[in-house]
C-alpha cells in the first residue's frame, strides 16, 4: 500500500454545547472552510470526499446527501460512516484506505456532531431497542427489572461499571479518577477549540454530585456541537502540494468484541474494563507501523476518554504502561503536558465531546503537534516524532488505533 499523510487539519471556529448560529450543514462548511484555508487547498483539487457522524443523535435522516453541497463535495464520490463513538476515528481510516490503496490521491474526510439540533437520547433509543428485544427473547424481566439494572444511568451507567472493575483490578484509588479529570479538564482550559476551557483543580471535580459510584459528575463528558475537516494525501501528492511539513499514517488498526446485548444476557457477562478488542487493535496497528515496545517509542498519545478514567485503563490496555502501572505515572505527572508521555494534551473527549468528531479530533491533534501547528497553549514542549490515537465506541466494545510519525515508512 502507498504511504498516506494528513496534510491539513480544519476545526469549526468554536466548539460548545449549543451553535444557534448555524445549521448543521453550514457548521460542517466550516470545518471544510478552514482545513481549505490551512492548506491552501481547493475543492478541485479533493479527487472524493468521507463524510462521519451519528445522525440518530440529530433525528435527521441521509445527512450525507443535503450536507454534500455545502462541503463541495457535489459530484465527487462520497461515502459515509456511522460507527457510534469510533466514527471520527473509521471516517479517517476510511479516507486513509482510499489513499493507500490507489484508487484517489487526495481525500477529504468531515466529521460533525450537532447534539443540541436533537436528542442524542433519544437516538440511543433507537439504536438500543433491537437489543431490548434480544433482550426479552433470552428472558429478561423488565417488569421486575432483573437484569435491566445495568441500563440505569444511560452511558455513564454502564461506565461506572466498567470504572468499578478497573479500580479493582489496577490498585487505583477513586481519587486517581478525580486526579485524571482535573489534569485533562485543565489541558483544556489552554486549548481555544476545547469546550470546557476552566483550570480545574482536584477539590472541584470532588465537590461535583456523584451520579453512579464511583463516577462523578465531574467525571463526564459535555455534549458538543462541533465540526472536523481533515485531508490525506498520497506521498506524491504530499510532494506536489505541501512543503513536507505533514503527519504520515503508518499504522491502523479496528475491532470489535461481543455485541452489547451479550454484556446483559445472564451467562454472557463480560467485563467492560478487560478490553480486548482494544488489545487486539493495537496489535494490528503496532505490527503494521513497526512499533514493538509502546512503552517506550510514543511521544504522546490522544485517547477517547467519554469519562475520566478511561485515559488510565486505555493506557494499559494499549500497552503504553503495564496493568496497574497508570495511575503510579500519573501521580509521576509522567501524563503532564510537559510531562514524558503527555495524554489528552487537548483536554479530550472528556472535556469536547461532539460525538461524530470526537475520535477523528483525536489523530488530528496528534498531527498538529506533529506539524507543529497547534494552536494555543496546550502545544507539548518538546519534538513529537511518533503519536497513538484511540477511539471506543458502541457499548466499550469498539475500539480503533491509529499511529502517526513525522517520517513515511521505508518502502519494502
Amino acid at each position: 500500500m502507498r504511504n498516506v499523510a494528513i496534510i491539513g487539519v480544519g476545526y469549526t471556529p468554536v466548539f460548545v454545547s449549543k451553535r444557534i448560529d448555524v445549521s448543521i450543514a453550514e457548521m460542517a462548511n466550516e470545518a471544510a472552510n478552514a482545513v481549505f484555508r490551512n492548506t491552501g487547498l481547493t475543492i478541485d483539487q479533493i479527487d472524493a470526499v468521507v463524510q462521519g457522524n451519528m445522525q440518530p443523535f440529530e433525528c435527521v435522516n441521509l445527512p450525507y446527501l443535503w450536507a454534500s453541497e455545502h462541503i463541495g463535495a457535489v459530484g465527487k464520490p462520497v461515502m459515509r460512516i456511522a460507527t457510534g463513538g469510533t466514527t471520527g476515528m473509521t471516517t479517517l481510516m476510511c479516507a486513509y484506505y482510499h489513499v493507500a490503496s490507489g484508487l484517489y490521491d487526495v481525500v477529504l474526510a468531515v466529521t460533525w456532531e450537532k447534539h443540541s439540533d436533537g436528542d442524542a437520547q433519544v437516538g440511543l433509543a433507537g439504536i438500543v431497542t433491537p437489543e431490548i428485544f434480544t433482550m426479552v427473547m433470552h428472558g429478561l424481566d423488565l417488569i421486575t427489572g432483573r437484569g435491566m439494572g445495568g441500563t440505569s444511568g444511560g452511558s455513564t451507567g454502564a461506565a461506572a461499571y466498567q470504572a468499578l472493575s478497573y479500580l479493582h483490578h489496577s490498585g487505583a484509588d477513586p481519587e486517581h479518577i478525580d486526579k485524571m479529570a482535573a489534569l485533562e479538564r485543565s489541558n483544556a482550559a489552554l486549548n481555544p477549540y476545547a469546550h470546557l476551557r476552566k483550570k480545574t483543580t482536584v477539590e472541584d471535580i470532588q465537590a461535583t454530585p456523584f451520579i453512579s459510584w464511583p463516577l462523578r459528575y465531574g467525571h463526564t463528558c459535555p455534549t458538543t456541537d462541533g465540526a472536523t475537516a481533515c485531508i490525506v494525501a498520497s506521498e506524491e501528492k504530499v510532494k506536489e502540494l505541501t512543503d513536507g511539513n505533514v503527519a504520515w499514517i503508518i499504522g491502523v488498526g479496528s475491532c470489535t468484541s461481543d455485541p452489547c446485548t451479550a454484556n446483559f444476557i445472564e451467562g454472557q457477562i463480560t467485563d467492560p474494563a478487560e478490553q480486548e478488542s482494544c488489545r487486539i487493535a493495537a496489535k494490528k496497528a503496532y505490527e503494521m507501523a513497526g512499533i514493538e515496545d509502546p512503552s517506550k517509542e510514543f511521544d504522546m498519545a490522544e485517547l477517547y476518554d467519554g469519562f475520566a478514567h478511561q485515559s488510565l485503563m486505555y493506557a494499559e490496555k494499549l500497552g503504553l504502561c503495564k496493568e496497574g502501572e497508570a495511575h503510579k505515572l500519573l501521580d509521576k505527572g509522567a501524563f503532564n503536558i510537559d510531562g514524558e508521555l503527555p495524554i489528552n494534551a487537548s483536554g479530550g473527549v472528556f472535556s469536547t465531546n461532539a460525538i461524530g468528531t470526537s475520535a477523528m479530533n483525536r489523530p488530528c491533534e496528534c498531527a498538529l503537534q506533529i506539524m507543529g501547528k497547534i494552536e494555543g497553549e496546550h502545544k507539548i514542549p518538546k519534538k513529537i516524532k511518533k503519536a497513538l490515537a484511540h477511539g471506543w465506541g458502541g457499548l466499550f466494545q469498539y475500539n480503533s488505533v491509529m499511529v502517526l510519525s513525522d517520517t513515511p515508512k521505508k518502502s519494502s
